[in-house]
């Protein structure tokens, strides 16, 4: 290599990045992520995310999603569903991780707890518990311990029929709370 010029990908460099991560690193920060949906837990996606990059994009497109979202507003929505849910569990089926390029994808499942409050009785109470099925895509940082990128691929069909639930649960939430019913970037 001639004098002055540096590759960023250097023996010395890549060994040092391998040996700062390590697989187990990248699936403790992808079960960590996956962990924060059962209580909605917003301040924890915030400590996941990298504070110099951070993007969520959902798709297919055919579900029509909103558009990519920065930690900022993905860490509001996961707030926002507080307000009808009291957890949205999501359980890892498969995980696979790629320490090559720090990325860790997964297979997922999920259910919907909304409050009790919020339900009513025109449509079955089975019907309140929503399952949805996933693939997450989870780009790491250097370090592995922080998330730069979320690809969440949706169940389209079942994504439709969850919209439904949250509409109606935000309409019940307003009634009781005697306010305006809330968008969210989801309705």
């Amino acid at each position: 290599m001639r004098a002055g010029l540096c590759n960023a990908n250097t023996p010395t460099q890549v060994e040092n990045r391998v040996f700062r991560m390590s697989a187990s690193t990248l699936r403790t920060t992808a079960e960590r992520y996956i962990s924060a949906f059962e209580t909605l837990d917003s301040d924890l996606f915030l400590s996941l995310q990298s504070p110099s990059a951070y993007s969520h994009t959902f798709g297919p497109a055919s579900a029509s999603p909103p558009p990519p979202q920065d930690g900022e507003h993905f860490a509001q929505h996961i707030a926002d569903l507080r307000g009808i849910m009291r957890g949205f569990p999501v359980y890892t089926q498969q995980m696979y991780v790629n320490e090559a390029a720090r990325q860790v994808v997964l297979h997922a499942t999920s259910e919907t707890w909304f409050h009790d409050e919020i339900k009513d009785n025109d449509i079955p109470e089975s019907d309140w518990l929503y399952h949805g099925e996933y693939i997450f895509i989870l780009d790491m940082d250097d370090s592995g311990e922080k998330i730069t990128r979320v690809f969440e691929f949706l169940d389209s069909k079942g994504t439709d029929a969850l919209r439904q639930l949250m509409k109606r649960a935000r309409a019940n939430e307003a009634k009781l709370k005697n306010k305006e019913v809330r968008k969210t970037s989801w309705e």
